[in-house]
C-alpha cells in the first residue's frame, strides 16, 4: 500500500497514541484527530475534530490514504445519547469525510463484545453476533454495520475486534484493579479460574498497521489478542506483585458477583456511594472480565502477527504510566 498520510482518531488514547507510533515506524507521515490541542501532540500533524460535530471534520481527511478509528467512548454505565453520538454517529460522519476525500482503506476498531459472552464456543471472525445488551456493545457494531455499507461506494473497509486492552495511557482496565488491589476490594470471581485475553497496546497497533496496510486484508475481520495464556486470578496475582498488594483471598460465584453488580447499578442510580453516581461494579464488567470466552486467532496470525512485547514488560511499562494519561475521547481500556 502506498505510504500517504495516515489519519488516526482516539490519538491522545491508549491504542491511538501506539498505532501513531507505528505507522511512523514504518515511515507513514501521521495525522491524529483530538477533540483540544495536546502538550503530547509529538510526531504527528494535529487535527482538530469531534466525531459529535460533523462540520468540524472537514477537511480532516484531505490527503490521508489510510484512516485507523480508534476514538470511541467506552462508558459501560448511563451512557445516554453520547455514547451513540461518538460510537454510531461519529464513525458515519468520519466515513462520509473520509469518501469525500478519496480516502483508500478504512480500519475500524470494534470489539469482541459483539460476539457476546457465551463461553462455551470458542470464538472466531465467522461466529455470530450475539450482541449483549449493553450501549457500548450495541453502538460499536452500529458503527461497524455503517463502515461496512461504505465499501459498495469504493471504500476499503477492514475491522479489527480487540480483546482486553492495556498499556500505557490506560486510564480504567489496570488502573481499576489495581485501585481495586491497593483498597482491598478486589475479589476473585469463581476462584479466578476464567480465562482472560489481553491485548497489549503496542502490540495491537502492530495487528493494525498490518491489517490496514497489507492488501490482502481489504475487506477482513481479525480478533486480535497476545495469547499470554492468563487466567483472571493469574491476572490479579502479577499485578498485585508488581504494585506490592495482597492478593484477593476471597471468591464469589459467577452468579453472587452478578447479585452484587446489580445492587451496586441500583446504589448507582440513587447516588449512593460514588461522587458521579457511576457503581464500582457493573453486570457488563462481571461478564466481559471473568465471563471465560476464549478466541481463535489464526487469521490475524496469518498476516505474519505476533506479538512483540511479552507480559512481564507489557505489564511494567502500564504501571510506569499510571496517572500520566491525558483526557479525551476514550480509546482505551475495552476492545
Amino acid at each position: 500500500m502506498a505510504r500517504g498520510v495516515a489519519l488516526v482518531t482516539g490519538v491522545t488514547g491508549c491504542v491511538g497514541r501506539a498505532v501513531a507510533a507505528a505507522l511512523r515506524e514504518r515511515g507513514w507521515p501521521v495525522r491524529g484527530l483530538a477533540r483540544t490541542p495536546s502538550p503530547e501532540a509529538v510526531g504527528y500533524a494535529e487535527q482538530l475534530g469531534d466525531l459529535t460535530d460533523p462540520a468540524s471534520l472537514r477537511g480532516a481527511c484531505e490527503g490521508v490514504e489510510l484512516v485507523v478509528h480508534a476514538a470511541a467512548d467506552l462508558s459501560d454505565w448511563r451512557p445516554g445519547r453520547r455514547i451513540w453520538q461518538v460510537n454510531r454517529d461519529g464513525t458515519r460522519a468520519l466515513l462520509d469525510e473520509a469518501l469525500r476525500c478519496g480516502v483508500r482503506r478504512f480500519v475500524y476498531l470494534s470489539t469482541v463484545d459483539v460476539f457476546g459472552f457465551d463461553a462455551r464456543d470458542v470464538i472466531d471472525e465467522t461466529s455470530p453476533k450475539r450482541v449483549p445488551p449493553y450501549a457500548y456493545s450495541r453502538s460499536k457494531l452500529a458503527g461497524e454495520e455503517i463502515a461496512w455499507s461504505y465499501q459498495r461506494h469504493g471504500l476499503e473497509v477492514t475491522v479489527v475486534y480487540p480483546t482486553w486492552i492495556f498499556g500505557p495511557g490506560d486510564r480504567h482496565f489496570v488502573p481499576e484493579l489495581v485501585r481495586g488491589l491497593r483498597d482491598g476490594k478486589l475479589v476473585r470471581i469463581d476462584r479466578g479460574a476464567a480465562p482472560i485475553e489481553l491485548t497489549y497496546s503496542e502490540n495491537l497497533a502492530d495487528a493494525i498497521v498490518l491489517a490496514g496496510t497489507t492488501p490482502g486484508a481489504a475487506g477482513g475481520r481479525f480478533i486480535v489478542g497476545d495469547s499470554y495464556g492468563l487466567t483472571v486470578g493469574q491476572l490479579f496475582d502479577r499485578l498485585a506483585e508488581r504494585v506490592g498488594a495482597v492478593p484477593p483471598a476471597r471468591s464469589v460465584p459467577m452468579r453472587g458477583a452478578l447479585a452484587v453488580a446489580a445492587l451496586s447499578e441500583l446504589a448507582g442510580l440513587a447516588g449512593i456511594g460514588t461522587g458521579s453516581g457511576r457503581p464500582m461494579l457493573t453486570r457488563y464488567a462481571v461478564r466481559s472480565v471473568a465471563g471465560g470466552m476464549r478466541y481463535r486467532l489464526d487469521r490475524i496470525r496469518s498476516l505474519g502477527y505476533t506479538p512483540r512485547v511479552d507480559l512481564a514488560e507489557a505489564l511494567r511499562r502500564t504501571l510506569a504510566g499510571l496517572g500520566r494519561a491525558p483526557e479525551g475521547v476514550r480509546a482505551d481500556g475495552r476492545g
